[in-house]
């Protein structure tokens, strides 16, 4: 197989740092999407069993003797310019502050209030702000990887007090569906909790099979779904990563496999791809939550949820 470099500019933005230097920035989903293809064969070869989550699938390709010279490249290349993305977000508000106190004058903080305002009106912020907006990449739409990709940047109201949506009262309300005798068959089983699917975010996430190691074809589905938290709509806010399995295999392992997958996620957007802990916490809810009863074995009940449980 020829292996390659992809071409790093063609998805970045430049911008111009407070120094003047011009610096590179790139998605999350861009770059583990590139680390992905790059790097495919030493993956398969050197770090087949290597998770992404908890930074470790980074540090075997670096780490590892034999690993492919290019693969390491793009890795350093790729990290540098999400490093650099970070920076652009964190500077937006000092940069920008003149602008937004101008253009936004009377607005008060507060449910994302001032941030709208600022989004509608930046075509007339000053030329510094809106290259450091760029370079954050508020600019860049978040654009679903496949159609069945659900991904709202407002936040969305599922009508269920935040008392229901902690992961101990998930957990209660699986086991009492898992021991309810009118639910013992999978064939138009209802959910446990069908406000759930107004997620703000559902995305298929691949596994390899019979395993909580999100496969290669996903990377780019884990780093969507950091692209979509840190949108400024959705800062600041905490988030229940949810798994969600078919029904092919017992109940019980179903539980368990998608408990395990829920926390691969979480710790995959929390290293490598930098989402505060605090804003995430996981619960497997198996194949209580059917996204298609009338096909319980359907591929599109496999999938990951992200809901929004307030600041």
């Amino acid at each position: 197989m020829n292996r390659f470099v992809l071409s790093l500019f063609a998805t970045s933005i430049s911008f111009y740092s407070t120094s003047g230097a011009m610096a590179q920035t790139i998605s999350y989903a861009d770059a583990v999407g590139q680390v992905a293809v790059a790097c495919k064969a030493d993956i398969a070869k050197y770090c087949a069993k290597t998770t992404l989550g908890g930074g470790e699938l980074l540090q075997c390709l670096n780490q590892t003797p034999g690993v492919w010279q290019g693969c390491k490249q793009t890795i350093s290349s790729l990290v540098t310019m999400v490093q650099n993305r970070a920076a652009a977000r964190a500077a937006v508000m000092r940069v920008c502050s003149a602008d937004i106190d101008r253009l936004c004058s009377g607005v008060q903080p507060g449910d994302g209030n001032l941030m709208q305002c600022f989004f509608a009106t930046r075509r007339n912020a000053s030329q510094q702000c809106q290259q450091t907006v760029a370079a954050a990449g508020y600019e860049t739409p978040i654009a679903p990887d496949r159609p069945t990709t659900q991904i709202s940047l407002t936040p969305v109201d599922i009508g269920l007090p935040a008392s229901s949506l902690t992961p101990a009262a998930l957990r209660q309300m699986v086991m009492a569906g898992m021991q309810d005798p009118s639910r013992a068959q999978a064939l138009n089983r209802p959910p446990i909790l069908s406000e759930l699917n107004n997620a703000q975010i559902t995305i298929a996430i691949g596994f390899d099979f019979n395993s909580a190691r999100i496969s290669l074809d996903s990377f780019k589905a884990v780093g969507l779904i950091a692209d979509a938290l840190n949108s400024p709509y959705l800062q600041g806010y905490r988030f229940l990563v949810i798994g969600n399995t078919d029904a092919v295999g017992s109940r019980e392992y179903n539980l368990k496999l998608s408990q395990e997958r829920a926390d691969a996620v979480r710790l995959a957007l929390i290293n490598p791809l930098g989402i505060d802990p605090a804003r995430l916490d996981a619960v497997g809810l198996g194949e209580e939550e059917l996204l298609d009863p009338a096909h319980p074995d359907a591929a599109e009940n496999r999938r990951v949820q992200i809901i929004n449980v307030g600041r």
